[in-house]
């Protein structure tokens, strides 16, 4: 269940911001491949249930968005990398370096706007304009919910930080 969290808590920081909740990710373990596996199967559960989608609409819709959902996740590791190469040496960052990390940053934010734009008109001739409009509140409602249950997890064990619960080595 520990695992099950974990990965729920970096799925979600994967899909709500490339910047958002580095230092728990940074904490927290590796996660195994059939927990990441889990979380996308609820994850697709939600988002076909949130859409309404019908089979035929889904068996258009999934190819679709598992492409643009892999080629965005690329994106957002870029962007991490690029944040952690920041703070990677424990150094004062120079106003050059900042500068090159600003451009970096950047230049994916706007890769990934490309792809969102080249995306959406794929997903509108796969689900229609208002699937593809619910589709973007669907995803920020998932991101929602495991933060939510991942937050009310943490407070049972009576702390704000990943690890084992208290008593535990």
């Amino acid at each position: 269940m520990k695992h099950l969290i974990a990965l729920t808590l970096l799925m979600a920081a994967f899909y709500a911001g490339p910047v958002q909740l580095r230092a728990q990710e940074d904490d927290m373990p590796p996660l195994s491949e059939e927990r990441t596996k889990e979380i996308k199967a609820q994850k697709t559960a939600y988002l076909t249930t949130k859409l309404g989608l019908t089979s035929e609409e889904a068996q258009r819709f999934w190819p679709v968005y598992n492409e643009f959902d892999e080629a965005r996740e690329k994106l957002r590791r870029e962007m991490r990398e690029v944040m952690r190469t920041g703070r990677r040496s424990g150094e004062p960052i120079t106003e050059a370096t900042a500068e090159q990390l600003l451009a970096k940053g950047l230049s994916i934010r706007e890769r990934e706007l490309a792809l969102e734009r080249t995306y959406k008109d794929r997903f509108v001739k796969v689900i229609g304009a208002v699937k593809t409009l619910e589709l973007h509140k669907a995803e920020r409602d998932f991101q929602r919910e495991v933060l939510r249950r991942y937050r009310e997890r943490m407070e049972g064990r009576g702390g704000d930080r990943p690890g084992p619960p208290p008593g535990r080595p």
